[in-house]
């Protein structure tokens, strides 16, 4: 799965950055700058609004509220129960490749499990990520969880819906045979299926052979 892999990687570098930066010092600044600029911090009231270091640490400690819920830290699921999840067969579809992994960073975890099915031009990509509950990562996968949308033409469509009772995101293309749906469950897990060579009939059969109710009690 190259998109949800690469977009992963990214996420995950994208938090490294944020929080290895927050009170990090410039080893290259000259002797007695660290005094000078706490001196001006002091006069001045404290550090100036538009310090991006300064942002930074505030997302650092949002993400670490985020992971802490109520006090204890939120711990992903292993990804070898969420692999479990993935059946042999998808729309009459045979599983061609199937892994998973769990990876953290400075406190930030995720595990994932994907699996690819195809045959011939047809192939289904699915994958079931949980993020613990961090919404900045939630967000970064599935940034139309915080929208509305509706479109629909001759080539197709674009919606965001419930399924199950979940919030979720449809999106087709006639012309191309491609297609995507993604679901989130209880705030920390994202259900993805792309299909290319597929039909919209052979995608919705594709999110049959899933077991959401099992998907989202995972633990």
């Amino acid at each position: 799965m190259k998109r949800i892999t690469i977009v992963l990687a990214g996420l995950s570098l994208a938090l490294v950055f944020s929080l290895s930066s927050c009170g990090g010092s410039n080893s290259d600044a000259p002797a007695g700058a660290d005094t000078a600029s706490e001196s001006a911090s002091e006069e001045g009231g404290g550090q100036s609004e538009d310090n991006p270091f300064k942002a930074m640490e505030k997302a650092a400690e949002e993400i670490e509220k985020q992971m802490s819920g109520d006090g204890e830290k939120a711990e992903v699921v292993d990804f070898r129960k969420l692999k479990s999840l993935l059946p042999a067969k998808m729309a009459g579809l045979s599983r061609t490749d199937h892994g998973g992994e769990k990876v953290g960073m400075m406190g930030f975890k995720m595990s994932t499990a994907q699996a690819t099915y195809g045959e011939g031009e047809k192939q289904i990509e699915a994958a079931i990520i949980d993020f613990a509950g961090v919404g900045m990562a939630m967000a970064s996968l599935a940034s139309w969880s915080t929208l509305e949308i509706d479109r629909e033409s001759d080539e197709g469509y674009e919606r965001t819906t419930t399924i199950g009772g979940h919030k979720a995101f449809e999106k087709y293309d006639a012309a191309r045979q491609e297609g995507q749906v993604s679901i989130i469950m209880n705030d920390r897990i994202l259900v993805t299926l792309e299909g290319q060579g597929i039909t919209d009939s052979e995608l919705r059969e594709a999110l049959s052979a899933l077991d959401l109710d099992a998907i989202g009690n995972v633990r």
